[in-house]
């Protein structure tokens, strides 16, 4: 009799232990009883409800065995991958230590590596400016641009360019150098086609040009094959519209290395015309004496 009752209560703690735990993670469907509708089962339904439970418990075991195998395969391949990825970063530590060590014959030190990263920070702030100006701005810093990409040009030649993070961040900021360098390059050039009632000045004045009609006679001097007297244009006629500054000048007739040096697309001042002088000794044995077609370099320093 007491085995009996022992018996009952257990199945009444397993019974509600079921009632409570199996459906919540098996989402089974058995239909569950309250108390009081388990009391009114017959006798028959009660035998074939717990051997639903029973057949329900023992699907949830197996379950439960498979998932436990499953989880002690997948903790094998984690650690597995785990050994793998530091066995590679293991290798890459080696080499990367080996390549700072190699390069520029002494090395690079990871000082070095954190002021050249530095420096590309300030790279890439400077680009950030230079980016955000409309070309008419950029045009009228064709020096200073041409000399900070030709910084960046010297920067990418260090051994320090060469350490694995560095090179990535020059391999983000090559593209935004090469848009600028189209910008700012010296055969770049828009140009113009002329319409009914223009002349040079004006267009020299158009806002989209040079804003300013005094400076008319850059587009006159760039435009010598087609223009035999400036105040003598026609429709549809094209016109290059210089954007940069020189770095060369052909010399035409009448002019002087004063006259040269006074057009504002080179140095707007007449009296320096010794800069020209001086870059060009091979060619000039007298600065008074100059000749149409000569090709003379215009220095930017």
């Amino acid at each position: 009799m007491l085995l009996s009752k022992r018996n009952a209560l257990v199945r009444i703690i397993t019974f509600s232990l079921l009632l409570f735990i199996v459906p919540a993670i098996l989402g089974a469907k058995i239909e569950y009883y309250t108390e009081e509708e388990y009391q009114d089962l017959s006798k028959d339904a009660v035998k074939r409800y717990w051997e639903d439970l029973e057949a329900e418990l023992i699907n949830l075991q197996a379950r439960e065995a498979t998932a436990e195998e499953q989880k002690v395969k997948n903790e094998k391949k984690l650690e597995d991958l785990q050994n793998g990825i530091a066995a590679v970063e293991a290798e890459y530590d080696a080499l990367y230590a080996e390549l700072l060590s190699k390069l520029g014959g002494e090395g690079v030190s990871q000082s070095e590596i954190a002021a050249f990263m530095n420096k590309l920070e300030e790279v890439k702030s400077k680009l950030s400016y230079y980016e955000q100006m409309p070309n008419s701005e950029i045009y009228k810093k064709c020096p200073e641009v041409r000399k900070f990409i030709a910084n960046y040009e010297d920067m990418k030649k260090k051994d320090v360019a060469k350490v694995p993070e560095c090179a990535c961040e020059l391999v983000n900021i090559d593209p935004r150098i090469q848009n600028l360098r189209e910008i700012v390059s010296e055969e770049y050039q828009e140009t113009h086609t002329v319409v009914k009632g223009e002349w040079l000045s004006k267009i020299s004045g158009y806002k989209h040009i040079y804003n300013d009609p005094a400076k008319w006679g850059i587009i006159y001097r760039a435009n010598r094959d087609k223009i035999r007297d400036p105040d003598l244009i026609y429709p549809d006629q094209v016109f290059a519209i210089p954007r940069c500054l020189p770095t060369t000048w052909k010399v035409y007739k009448g002019e002087c290395l004063w006259t040269i040096s006074e057009y504002p697309e080179v140095y707007d001042d007449p009296f320096k015309w010794p800069k020209i002088y001086r870059a060009n000794t091979d060619k000039i044995d007298d600065p008074d004496l100059i000749y149409p077609n000569q090709i003379l370099r215009i220095p930017r320093d």
